[in-house]
């Protein structure tokens, strides 16, 4: 017996699949009657074990649904509690997005901002108004510049006052629960950061030859008596972008999913800009911006055979959050769209899912969100007039222009791996 295994191959401008075929030694000895192969109508115990093995798997699912409502519960309230501390602290509240990293610290009084999309870096004090830029104010700013361009994923995770109450309130010991522990690497590639020179001192980095100018100035505070002490630079993406440190994993996450790594690339650089600790409003967490409770469930489905409430702790972690979002594209690529003969258009399809969701897909092709129905006439169209519909026709522009941008990605990081790069 042979078994067609699809593994994914890019070119710079097409996608092409090829047919790797696995010979699987047939069994050749026969079954016994006591052997548990039996036609449950034949047998009424084995029809008495998969009714109680559904009502098992029911009870699991309301258990999880219950546990991710607990989840968003918490979850909004720890973000409103945070508001409202930060915006009495600031007068103004700014959190982490997708492609922005913010991290308070020192009582709140530190604010740190890392824009993966443009490199920028800010590190703002909150003082007393009769503050300067003096020799202590200095010294502080480059301590937390300094700590800042060296931190971990973990010290990153640690520093998110937000998640760090989720995991205290949610239920420990519980196997819906699952929780990990970010990595101890760092959060920027430090083999490439710049030696940094402030513009009102010496160097405070110095690892490679070279310099990044450090800009510092007094502003104005939103809160009546308080002043920010604020110092930016300019970050280049090879700083930003691990795509280096991740390669090895991803590659082999990719390759045992039957997905493309420069698929899985792609998606990263669109969804997070390489940002470990990406976190949208809905949320969605880390590289590959997983919502636990759609993504999140899927995934564990297929990688445990029961479905999980995944922590902030676990999403944090680069190489959870892709095993995850890479088990995520395998579920949309051979479940949900497999009926999708063409390999290239359901791979564009694959990647609108990834943004709005199969049935969303599916209004693109006939107004309806009922996927197996828009299958037939994916089918009857070419690879191209699969692309141009769902540019010209998915119901959200965002969609539209995220299928775009995941594509000409695909085709760089295909480059990449050629060269080996990656």
């Amino acid at each position: 017996m042979k078994i067609e295994n699809l593994a994914l191959i890019l070119t710079p401008v097409t996608l092409i699949f090829a047919l790797s075929f696995i010979d699987i030694k047939e069994d050749t000895e026969s079954t016994s009657a006591n052997d548990t192969i039996s036609n449950p109508a034949n047998n009424p115990g084995d029809t008495e074990q998969i009714a109680k093995s559904d009502e098992s798997s029911s009870s699991e699912s309301t258990e999880v649904d219950a546990m991710i409502e607990t989840y968003k519960e918490i979850q909004q309230q720890e973000e409103a509690a945070f508001q409202e501390k930060i915006s009495e602290k600031w007068g103004e509240y700014k959190s982490s997005s997708a492609k922005e990293w913010l991290s308070y610290s020192g009582n709140a009084n530190i604010r740190k901002t890392v824009n993966y999309e443009t490199g920028e870096v800010s590190v703002e004090l909150l003082l007393p108004e009769s503050a300067t830029v003096e020799n202590k104010v200095k010294n502080l700013l480059e301590k937390e510049t300094h700590r800042l361009l060296n931190i971990t994923e973990a010290e990153a995770f640690l520093s998110d006052e937000i998640s760090q109450k989720i995991e205290g309130r949610l239920p420990a010991n519980n196997d819906i629960i699952k929780r990990g522990n970010p990595d101890s690497s760092p959060l920027f590639n430090v083999d490439k950061m710049p030696a940094l020179e402030f513009n009102y001192s010496g160097f405070i980095k110095a690892s490679s030859n070279a310099r990044t100018s450090v800009t510092t100035r007094m502003k104005k505070s939103k809160i009546k008596g308080k002043v920010i002490a604020q110092s930016k630079l300019k970050l280049d993406k090879s700083v930003l972008q691990k795509t280096e440190q991740y390669a090895k994993t991803l590659t082999l996450m990719a390759k045992n999913q039957s997905i493309s790594p420069a698929l899985v690339y792609a998606i990263i650089e669109s969804e997070s800009n390489f940002n470990p600790m990406a976190k949208s409003h809905i949320p969605a967490y880390g590289l590959m911006q997983i919502v636990p409770e759609s993504a999140g469930k899927d995934a564990t489905t297929h990688i445990w055979g029961k479905a999980k409430v995944l922590a902030p702790s676990y999403l944090y972690s680069s190489i959870n959050n892709i095993h995850i979002g890479v088990a995520y594209l395998h579920v949309l690529y051979y479940k949900y769209l497999g009926g999708v003969k063409n390999p290239q258009s359901r791979v564009y399809c694959a990647i609108a899912a990834y943004n709005t969701g199969a049935s969303n897909v599916a209004r693109a092709f006939i107004r309806q969100k009922n996927f197996n129905r828009a299958t037939k006439r994916i089918n009857k169209m070419s690879s191209n007039q699969v692309y141009n519909t769902l540019v010209k026709r998915l119901p959200y522009r965002e969609t539209r222009k995220y299928v775009k941008k995941v594509k000409k990605a695909m085709d760089h990081y295909w480059v990449l791996q050629q060269q080996n790069v990656i």
